[in-house]
């Protein structure tokens, strides 16, 4: 075992030489490394190489793959788009990529709402599309417990309609058209109080590293880079398979629904009792999934949630203060997970831009109105009149849930349980017209502003960013383990990507800052 570790260490260490010759560059220089000629030699060696795998800007899959994202403000315009039917094929072509020195990304769901992180202009976007395993592994195997292997190309319904044949679930994605890269954020799941972050259920990586190696990243082979993916998002390499525990799930009580305006008090109220001590969200088979929403427009309001109850009473008193207020559409029942996580497709489309940027804040009894205060005021000072949605989506994250994340093995966030209970709030806006992107993100950050400040004064703040939720130019690593986090992963990156290509020339949610592909 000590040999093989050995040559593991060894051949993580190989880079190309061109990649190293290119390491001293400047690392926020990412224009630079999109030179058009640069990237059009890149596509070229990359089309004779893998056959029916890359695709040109004016090709009839391009423009497919090219608007596959969520956001229609990340619709960009790489040079190719790189679509391997193997894992080996991609991690042979990012070797390519490396030693050609070209600017790329990685998009599993495209669910992302950052533009420049899951696509680019003029580099080379990496698609999934076609790693689209599902096997079933039971035990016994290397991992002692029943797992599923599962290809990066699959969104979450698929996942839990495949699991259910066998009477399982996994703890992943909560909207059923969100893709796998979920994991790499940490990720929210309605079991989380359970089993914690949806990383926490990862019992291995396997990884396209910078050198053009794939390799099984897990607790025995990689425990410091297995540390480091659960919550590392783009900084170590591509993931190539998701090998997921998987855990024993019957018919729940849940679905989707929303409420009229004139409850949205009823809602922020029924979801302070929630939060509280004593609440529901204590009692680890409750979950939801709740937003509230204006347009500054026409001065209405609008909530909802999706709810779930690990269990088939029909009417559990953790949820009772929430399924109590009337709802104006959609509906909640005892059936089989994936028909609860169908009832999200509502989310699905991609009809319009979406902006996403968050905040934490300590569960509170001032909490949700302070969240919804602060969010009204903005939009009425910065937005008057303007045709969009704004809101947030205010997830409870309990005790329990950061108890489990560190039984399970612990991960690059590092949330210590002794806090106490807090509340992820993620404000966003959705609208059409390209010309509101400005004003609607300085509504965004001086709303945020505003409850930190407030959160603040109260002795409610939350000093942590969850990086799934986070927006242009937040800095969520940054805040992992409370700001304790970063030196350890960027000793990780550093053994693992020597010549810092992932800091370099993939942008995202870099180690302490963000690398953005616009120019």
């Amino acid at each position: 075992m000590a040999i093989l570790r050995s040559i593991f260490v060894v051949v993580l260490a190989s880079l190309s030489a061109a990649a190293a010759a290119a390491a001293g560059r400047d690392s926020r220089s990412v224009c630079l490394l999109s030179d058009g000629e640069r990237v059009k030699g890149a596509c070229a060696v990359l089309r004779r190489g893998f056959p029916g795998q890359v695709l040109l800007p004016g090709e009839a899959e391009y423009g497919g793959e090219a608007t596959a994202l969520w956001d229609q403000a990340a619709w960009l315009q790489p040079g190719c788009i790189f679509t391997p039917f193997t894992a080996k094929s991609l991690a042979r072509g990012v070797a390519i990529l490396v030693e050609r020195n070209v600017t790329f990304t990685a998009r599993s769901g495209g669910h992302m709402p950052v533009a420049g992180h899951a696509s680019l202009d003029d580099g080379v976007m990496v698609a999934t599309t076609h790693l689209t395993e599902k096997t079933l592994v039971r035990k016994p195997n290397p991992y002692g417990t029943d797992y599923l292997r599962a290809g990066p190309a699959f969104r979450w319904l698929e996942v839990y309609s495949f699991l259910e044949q066998h009477g399982l679930t996994t703890a992943g994605g909560r909207v059923s058209s969100v893709g796998s890269s979920l994991l790499l954020g940490g990720g929210l799941s309605y079991f989380s109080s359970a089993h914690g972050w949806a990383a926490n259920n990862v019992v291995n990586f396997e990884l396209a590293l910078a050198n053009g190696s794939l390799v099984d990243v897990n607790a025995r082979t990689a425990p410091d880079l297995f540390w480091a993916l659960k919550g590392g998002s783009s900084n170590y390499g591509i993931v190539t398979r998701y090998d997921l525990r998987v855990v024993p799930l019957g018919r729940v009580f849940g679905g989707t629904v929303t409420w009229a305006g004139e409850h949205t008090q009823r809602y922020l109220d029924a979801q302070t009792a929630f939060i509280l001590p004593g609440g529901g969200a204590e009692d680890d088979r409750a979950a939801i999934m709740p937003n509230f929403g204006y347009n500054p427009s026409t001065g209405q309001n609008s909530s909802g949630t999706v709810f779930v109850f690990n269990g088939t009473d029909a009417n559990p008193a953790a949820l009772r203060n929430l399924t109590s207020i009337p709802t104006t559409s959609g509906s909640v029942a005892v059936q089989r997970f994936s028909e609860v996580v169908a009832s999200t497709a509502g989310y699905a489309a991609r009809d319009r831009r979406w902006s996403f940027y968050a905040t934490a804040v300590k569960s509170a009894p001032a909490t949700m109105d302070l969240l919804y205060r602060h969010m009204r005021t903005q939009a009425d000072a910065l937005l008057p009149g303007v045709n969009a949605t704004v809101g947030a989506a205010v997830q409870p994250i309990t005790v329990s849930h950061l108890t489990a994340a560190r039984q399970r093995g612990g991960d690059a966030l590092d949330l210590d349980p002794a806090r106490g209970p807090f509340v992820i709030a993620l404000f966003y806006g959705n609208w059409f017209d390209p010309a509101l992107d400005a004003r609607i993100r300085a509504w965004t950050l001086a709303t945020i502003a505003a409850v930190e400040k407030d959160a603040k004064r109260r002795g409610l703040d939350y000093p942590w960013v969850f990086l799934n939720d986070a927006g242009q130019a937040q800095d969520p690593i940054g805040t992992y383990g409370y700001g304790a986090s970063v030196r350890r992963m960027r000793a990780v990156a550093r053994r693992y990507d020597p010549q810092g290509v992932f800091q370099r020339n993939v942008p995202g949610f870099k180690l302490g800052s963000e690398l953005h592909s616009g120019c």
